[in-house]
């Protein structure tokens, strides 16, 4: 009856409905333009085109209903970006990040907003200015809506209130090199209240039309994609502590609040108190009172602020950090790193009460409040507009082992920090949408959720920026041009296999064949004649991964990347139909393939590349054993249930194992493909060991690190291409192995580490669950398969066995 109980409780907390997957086909971008958009026009203040740094601008406008409808769709978007208010209440935000030829859209049913009668509709619009790591600037900026509910139309145009809130200081500073400026308001200027039916906007003035809804540079426009990203108010965990000093001098005109509070005292004294709503008693003139906040774990959002008690003129600064130190608390930061890292915001309080909604998206743990310059108590309610892409728990792990169960965790909610308009490498410092990265996240997303919307948004994005030899940008939309890496390239057209690997659907080689081809035009171009090989271009980031990884010749990385993404591409194009495309790139992969396989040297190790002269070098790092066994240039035996090979006894297992540690050590994210070639060859419990050592000082974070040993202030501890043990855990504990496309086969092997263990994980046809326990006897093992999903169970002690439904095994010790 043990396995029953185990069951009970792993189905508790594990199994869900099967999620809905989006079907094969045409994506929602390639779906036409909704008529009613058509007789819409993109509309900005006037003048503000003309100088746009930083700009935010308001819009309203009042409009009658007979009736409310059932469905209430409304159109809307704009460049950059906007909040939606109905009736002043928060709708939404939007959109997706996105290029002007094609520029993003959002469909909003609106229809629980609406009441008989008069109505309000409100946008609070932004646009930055100037480029950064997700938006590109065409100079230009507008607000486009429109909506049809019966005899009620709804379209943007002339006839709009609209102003630029002159409220926001436009001379701040971006919160990193790769994101937007901080928000400073001056609530003396601005109104709390400008999104509400009754407010008189009877001084503002009319929009000015932009263009048409196709007008340049927007050429057309294309669905969003995903889901409309989720949002809920949460509150801090902990009130730590507070601190007190002299405001150093030009507080009150300083451009970036948070290097300017890195100058004076930071430390705090332990305290105690509401996190939710703080008393901070009087600063005194030219003086300030700090609070410290603990949200317990990273959070993703925009702060919200409800100040009573003020003059006027009083001045609320925040300071978000991922680290504290302990012993002083003090927040970790490092402002001048190469990122620059400013992540704060500024509110100047008029008399009575204010309360503000700031608009940009932070990543961080721990928030730093500054009071300055107060003549009196202020009474300020502190709270997060918590932002993130709808993830649900479709899928899930158990171990006996709680340290296993929190690893898990905190891998999932890393996800779930790094899921926003896209797979962003982490909220904190960049939000950029790291393709390498993205593959990782991508994984956890299929197993965690099984949604693969985000990531073929991703794939779409990726596609829309290329240098004019072809190669994709490691990131898009971006300005950064030192950011081109070619073996992110080549990763990307491995993640259009990853899509069909998890859906069944070619339709994204369909879409992006173009730039497929330009892309691998690029590659046989740079390819050298006699080793058969790429090279490194000096041109361009050639990432492989961040360590001292041999990079300045021919490497084997890059060429075993290369090698992988051709055979995938091939076994595509057979799907497709296209047999001749699929047959050239199977001949080109076969020289990549005989160029590498002349690299293992005389032990069977794989050496990492060629020189320029074209001579081989010598060192056989972990990266390129575990890309040799992957694309199966090294086919290792198995004896016993493990794979016997030198590139196992002489690299790999002395590196899982800690006997030795290498000089080309694979980063927390890069390991990713060590465990999956270890754990396919019989080596999962070495991985477990280590994946338990170093990612369980972690859990205590909340959120995977950058790298193993991150330094606050600087590196992310917030970053998901680290957090894949969440799927390696389902896959070893779990025992749950996909091995063809929609999850149509598995390969059930689990690993029976600790008492009991079980995993779920969706599936376009349903939920597969693996549920295992000791008992006196043996190991009691469970699996059910979804219809549609044949499995190959793979146990110890028994004959390999086909499977099909529900399935149980009494296996002896």
């Amino acid at each position: 009856m043990a396995v029953t109980r185990t069951r009970a409780k792993v189905s508790k907390v594990l199994k869900t409905q099967p999620p809905v997957l989006r079907p094969a086909g045409a994506p929602e971008a390639q779906q036409p333009i909704p008529a009613i958009i058509t007789e819409a026009t993109w509309i900005w203040p006037l003048n503000s085109n003309w100088d746009m740094y930083n700009c935010y601008a308001l819009f309203r406008k009042s409009f009658d209903l007979k009736s409310v409808p059932n469905a209430a769709p409304l159109f809307i978007t704009a460049d950059q970006s906007y909040q939606l208010f109905i009736n002043g209440r928060f709708v939404c935000r939007g959109p997706v990040r996105g290029f002007q030829s094609h520029w993003p859209y959002d469909e909003v049913n609106v229809a629980q907003y609406l009441r008989k009668g008069k109505n309000l509709i409100a946008v609070r619009a932004h646009n930055p200015g100037f480029s950064n790591f997700q938006y590109i600037t065409q100079g230009v900026a507008g607000l486009l809506v429109a909506a049809r509910w019966g005899d009620c139309k709804l379209v943007s145009g002339w006839d709009w209130k609209c102003r630029r809130q002159d409220g926001v200081s436009k001379n701040t500073v971006p919160t990193s090199m790769q994101l937007f400026c901080q928000e400073h308001i001056d609530k003396r200027i601005e109104p709390d209240d400008w999104m509400m039916p009754k407010f008189d906007d009877s001084k503002w003035g009319n929009s000015v039309g932009v263009g048409r809804w196709n007008a340049m540079p927007w050429y057309t426009l294309e669905h969003r994609m995903i889901p409309l990203l989720r949002e809920e108010r949460i509150y801090a965990k902990t009130l730590l502590g507070q601190g007190e000093g002299k405001c150093n001098a030009g507080f009150r005109d300083t451009r970036d609040v948070t290097k300017f509070r890195h100058g004076e005292d930071r430390s705090h004294k332990p305290a105690s108190g509401s996190p939710r709503v703080v008393r901070v008693q009087a600063t005194g003139k030219g003086r300030f009172r700090s609070i410290l906040l603990d949200f317990g774990r990273t959070v993703v959002g925009a702060l919200h602020l409800k100040v009573s008690g003020a003059k006027g003129g009083e001045i609320i600064d925040t300071l978000h950090t991922e680290n504290i130190d302990a012993a002083t608390l003090t927040p970790s930061l490092l402002p001048d790193a190469w990122c620059r890292m400013s992540f704060g915001y500024r509110m100047t309080c008029r008399k009575g009460e204010n309360v503000h909604d700031f608009y940009h998206i932070y990543g961080f743990r721990y928030l730093t409040l500054t009071v300055r310059d107060t003549a009196a108590p202020l009474t300020i309610e502190v709270a997060l507009n918590w932002v993130g892409y709808p993830l649900k728990r479709n899928g899930g792990f158990y171990s006996s082992d709680d340290t296993l169960n929190k690893i898990w965790e905190t891998c999932a909610w890393t996800q779930q920090c790094c899921s926003l308009d896209a797979y962003v490498d982490t909220p904190w410092r960049e939000q950029a949408q790291w393709w390498g990265d993205a593959r990782v996240q991508g994984w956890n997303t299929f197993h965690l959720d099984g949604d693969a919307r985000l990531f073929r948004r991703g794939i779409h994005c990726i596609a829309g920026q290329t240098t004019p030899e072809g190669l994709t940008y490691g990131h898009a939309p971006t300005m950064a041009h030192s950011c081109i890496l070619p073996d992110f390239t080549l990763i990307w057209m491995l993640t259009i296999w990853d899509y069909y690997w998890q859906t069944g659907s070619i339709e994204p080689l369909v879409t992006h064949e173009k730039t497929i081809a330009g892309a691998l035009e690029y590659f046989r171009t740079h390819t050298d004649a006699k080793t058969g090989m790429v090279g490194y271009d000096p041109r361009y980031w050639l990432f492989l991964d961040w360590t001292d990884i041999f990079k300045d010749g021919y490497p084997t990385v890059l060429n075993a990347w290369l090698l992988m993404a051709l055979e995938s591409l091939a076994k595509m194009f057979v799907v497709a139909g296209n047999r001749k495309k699929a047959a050239e790139l199977s001949a080109w992969a076969k020289r990549v393939r005989r160029a590498l396989e002349r690299l293992i040297n005389k032990d069977g190790l794989m050496r990492d590349g060629y020189k320029w002269d074209r001579s081989p070098v010598q060192s056989t790092c972990v990266h390129s054993q575990a890309l040799a066994i992957m694309s199966k240039i090294i086919e290792p035996k198995m004896i016993d249930g493990h794979g016997e090979h030198p590139a196992f006894q002489q690299v790999l297992i002395p590196f899982i194992r800690e006997h030795q540690k290498p000089k080309v050590y694979p980063s927390a994210y890069w390991i990713t493909y060590v465990f999956s070639v270890l754990s396919e060859y019989g080596y999962a419990k070495d991985v477990l060991r280590f994946i338990r050592n170093h990612w369980e000082p972690m859990i205590a974070h909340g959120t995977t690190f950058e790298n193993f040993n991150p330094e606050p202030g600087n590196w992310s501890h917030s970053h998901a291409w680290s957090a894949h043990p969440l799927f390696h855990l389902m896959q070893t504990i779990g025992g749950i192995h996909q091995t063809a496309p929609a999850w149509r086969e598995v390969k059930f092997a689990p690993v029976f580490q600790g008492e009991r263990g079980g995993a779920v994980v969706p599936t376009p046809t349903g939920p597969i669950v693996s549920v295992w326990e000791r008992t006196r006897g043996g190991v009691d093992v469970s699996l059910e398969l979804p219809k549609g999903t044949r499995g190959v169970a793979c146990l110890p002690g028994q004959r390999t066995q086909a499977v099909t439904g529900s399935r149980r095994w009494l296996l002896p010790l």
